[in-house]
């Protein structure tokens, strides 16, 4: 298995008639995969359902302008923006860099362009949080959350295992984000990786995992209980990435699939 993924991740790095290719295979082993939960039953019990995920899997990426939520608000259930919380101003800048908190555009005011954002569901992908900022952002987005009616609708995204763990303790719903360039390093057979991933997953017991679609495989025979948030992005809706999104709609512990369409695809 480790040498099949290895391939695929060598498709990767080279010119788009190898990452086509690479698209290709990796859809092949979703499929092999995925025939092999169906028949079999994991070691690991199934990740209790904590936070009540929408029937429509397919999610809005980067939706992080006025314009934008105005448009794909009332298309897509889920919509996925970046904040930048700011200590000085003890506010949330909507915003992926630095330089895009220029914009000035915040995270109430954003809100504000959804006539009725308890319809929505929302995952907030926290950029700056750690340690030290943890216990001002897990009040501040608590207080604004309960005031739009939205905490039970929201999942905030992370990396730091300690700073999430205290947005948990405050009741907020939880995603792990595991980078991709950690599996990169540890995919050829070091165990070290999954551990480290295990331990902090036992720790947060987090709603979800969340990771880019090129980590599948490893995730699927690593982490088969978990929920997990894929981000399919970057890509084009081709015929062939329409039906990679499908499939991965169609696996019960895949909750959302993150994707630049304009539109939600049926499935």
């Amino acid at each position: 298995m480790n040498f099949l993924i290895k391939i695929i991740f060598r498709f990767f790095s080279f010119d788009n008639n190898h990452k086509r290719n690479g698209y290709l295979l990796l859809l092949l082993l979703i499929l092999l995969l995925g025939g092999c939960h169906a028949n079999k039953k994991n070691s690991t019990e199934t990740q209790e359902n904590t936070f009540s995920f929408p029937e429509n899997k397919i999610w809005a990426h980067h939706v992080n302008s006025f314009k934008e939520v105005e448009k794909k608000h009332h298309l897509f259930d889920g919509l996925e923006i970046d904040l930048i919380y700011s200590r000085h101003l003890k506010d949330f800048y909507v915003a992926h860099h630095d330089e895009d908190t220029l914009k000035k555009i915040m995270l109430e005011d954003w809100i504000y362009h959804i006539p009725c954002p308890e319809k929505n569901w929302f995952w907030l992908d926290l950029k700056n949080l750690n340690k030290k900022n943890a216990d001002e952002i897990a009040l501040l987005l608590s207080k604004i959350l309960n005031k739009y009616g939205i905490i039970h609708k929201t999942i905030c995204e992370g990396r730091n295992v300690k700073a999430l763990f205290v947005l948990k303790k405050e009741g907020l719903a939880i995603s792990y984000w595991v980078s991709r360039d950690d599996s990169f390093r540890k995919i050829t057979g070091n165990s070290i990786w999954k551990r480290k991933v295990r331990r902090h997953i036992n720790y947060l017991q987090p709603d979800a995992i969340s990771c880019s679609i090129l980590m599948y495989p490893l995730f699927h025979t690593s982490f088969p209980e978990q929920n997990v948030l894929y981000w399919q992005i970057g890509v084009p809706k081709t015929p062939e990435n329409v039906e990679f999104t499908k499939i991965l709609c169609s696996i019960p512990n895949v909750k959302v699939v993150l994707v630049d369409y304009d539109k939600p695809i049926p499935y």
